[in-house]
């Protein structure tokens, strides 16, 4: 399967909203760490599901909910997202609750100084909350396509 054209449209646009090189480094850090603090938020929601005898958690199926928004988009950033998807579900069981917390309030704040120190602009979450995917889908592109911060400042 082929990446659709809107996705594309997406990464572009987030692309264009993320040009200064530093707000770029920050966001390569923070995106991950704000996703896997998620999950950990997420499984601090009481669940009682269980699958092959595995406890499920909320955070699993936000990690089920990302992967299958890559796969209808692009099945092979969803295949490159498999990976890091399955450290971060099991990683984020092992952190207390407000340690998650703390790693997701730190990951946002350092991404608005991101924005209003070096992009000055508003993040793309502002306009247009698919941007919540987006993100990590854009990091994980950059990877596929070699892109690095410089050649995205320099486009």
């Amino acid at each position: 399967m082929q990446r659709t054209a809107r996705l594309e449209s997406w990464i572009a646009s987030y692309g264009n909203d993320h040009r200064n090189p530093v707000n770029h480094a920050i966001h390569m850090v923070c995106i991950p760490l704000i996703v896997f603090s998620s999950l950990g938020l997420l499984n601090w929601i009481p669940a009682h599901l269980t699958l092959l005898n595995h406890a499920v958690g909320f955070g699993d199926l936000g990690m089920v909910l990302l992967l299958a928004f890559f796969a209808r988009h692009d099945l092979r950033l969803a295949l490159l997202a498999l990976p890091f998807a399955a450290l971060m579900v099991v990683g984020a069981r092992y952190l207390p609750p407000l340690a998650h917390l703390a790693i997701f309030a730190a990951a946002w704040i350092a991404q608005f100084f991101g924005h209003g120190l070096w992009e000055k602009n508003r993040p793309s979450l502002m306009s247009n909350l698919v941007s919540l995917f987006v993100a990590p889908a854009f990091l994980l592109d950059g990877l596929m396509s070699g892109r690095t911060v410089k050649q995205s400042w320099e486009d």
